[in-house]
């Protein structure tokens, strides 16, 4: 009952954390597009101003470089948007994957994590994330080369460890949502601050300092990866070409180039009165196919080619080639009968519910390649016996149940996988 309550609060608080992410991300995008389309203008008081449509309406939107006491009283603040997405993001990211780091952050064959240790790793990247890249952002700025270094040197370090430390979708979850918390540290604690003092400044009639904007100028290109946090923390809800390739580090970075990229075209199609320029088109086109090639290759199943067999008997061995001891510790634990007085076994029930999908060459319909590039074998079933133990008992595998496991086969596999947990 507590679980369900649970996964019902992680669905409210989702939803909520996405509708704040839209709102935030849209009015980002809105602004941009709006400095970007801006022409000179003559007036006195406005020295930018650009023109719309939307809903049969024509608008005009003016920047206002010296408002007046009267108009900055009319200013409505959009932080509020910020914050409902930061608490709404750490709710979330507790009640779905410390709740269970196992089954989304862990995997055995990267490295061996008890759950403390994987969400004590995720805290620490969490927190030394944004403070690091304090140190960054106080670089001079006439040292433009050496803030470029630091920046990228920053962000695929993290990606580095952390695809040597998660599974590929936990080191992806991990790396999206710390880089949304750099960009919301960048401007809660440092943008809103100053945007309140030259607020301050202007209604008193003052002018706001020129070396504010150019800080701001240059944190602000965290915005560029703003399309990546979306595409890494919605990795879930992809294929295993996408999350579970086997090159951890290279998609991410992958991803982080793509979405510096789509904001580069973006920002060029703006300044182009929203059309893509000619040559722009071609380089766009290269480059899909480019990456296309080169997820194919990512995509090339690096398991061995042997299939493993999903036995229907409950006396199945865990692979035909499998020594018989290595089944007897598998599957030594027996619990109530599927009929009569035929025990059930561990070993027999995983490659019957679990190894039609977790298999070198699925035969489940339509699964092409093993979920996380997890293959069940007499040699790697006890290295995924924490995960197992995780994902069976709070009934997430088989998703759906859609191999029909029975309460008392989820029983023997659970006891059997905590019994062998490392």
């Amino acid at each position: 009952m507590i679980g369900t309550l649970l996964d019902l609060a992680a669905d409210l608080v989702r939803w909520l954390h996405v509708l704040a992410a839209f709102a935030w991300l849209g009015g980002g995008l809105w602004v941009r597009r709006l400095t970007l389309r801006a022409e000179p203008l003559l007036d006195q008081r406005s020295d930018l101003d650009v023109w719309e449509t939307h809903s049969l309406q024509f608008w005009r939107c003016e920047r206002i470089a010296a408002p007046t006491a009267a108009e900055l009283a009319r200013v409505v603040w959009s932080f509020n948007q910020m914050r409902w997405m930061v608490g709404s993001g750490i709710v979330l990211f507790c009640l779905i994957y410390y709740r269970q780091p196992l089954a989304y952050l862990v995997d055995p064959s990267v490295a061996r994590l008890s759950a403390r240790e994987a969400i004590a790793a995720s805290v620490l990247g969490l927190i030394g994330a944004p403070i690091v890249n304090e140190f960054v952002n106080r670089i001079p700025l006439r040292y433009k080369t050496l803030y470029m270094i630091a920046t990228i040197a920053h962000v695929l370090g993290w990606a580095w460890l952390y695809a040597n430390l998660f599974s590929q979708h936990g080191a992806m979850i991990q790396i999206g949502a710390m880089i949304g918390v750099v960009i919301a540290s960048n401007i809660l604690w440092w943008l809103y601050p100053r945007m309140r003092k030259a607020f301050n400044v202007l209604f008193k009639g003052g002018k706001q300092d020129p070396i504010d904007k150019q800080y701001w100028a240059r944190r602000g290109l965290h915005s560029y990866l703003t399309l990546a946090i979306v595409f890494l923390m919605l990795s879930s809800h992809m294929g295993s070409v996408v999350r579970a390739n086997g090159y951890t580090f290279l998609t991410i970075a992958t991803v982080l180039a793509v979405s510096v990229g789509a904001r580069w075209v973006l920002d060029a199609i703006h300044e182009n009165g929203g059309v893509m320029p000619m040559q722009l088109r071609w380089k766009a086109a290269t480059a899909v196919v480019a990456l296309g090639l080169m997820m194919t290759w990512m995509a090339l199943p690096r398991t061995p080619t042997k299939q493993v067999t999903a036995h229907t008997s409950t006396h199945a061995p865990v692979s035909s080639g499998a020594h018989p001891a290595e089944n007897s510790s598998v599957g030594s634990v027996a619990s109530s009968a599927v009929s009569g007085a035929v025990p059930l076994r561990a070993d027999a029930i995983v490659q019957q519910r679990c190894a039609v999908c977790h298999a070198a060459q699925p035969s489940f319909p339509g699964m092409t390649s093993p979920p996380k590039g997890i293959v069940f074998t007499s040699e790697t079933l006890p290295l995924y016996a924490s995960l197992i133990a995780a994902v069976v008992q709070s009934e997430r595998m088989p998703p759906g149940n859609a191999t029909d496991m029975q309460p008392d086969e989820r029983k023997t596999v659970t006891q059997w996988a905590t019994e062998h947990a490392r």
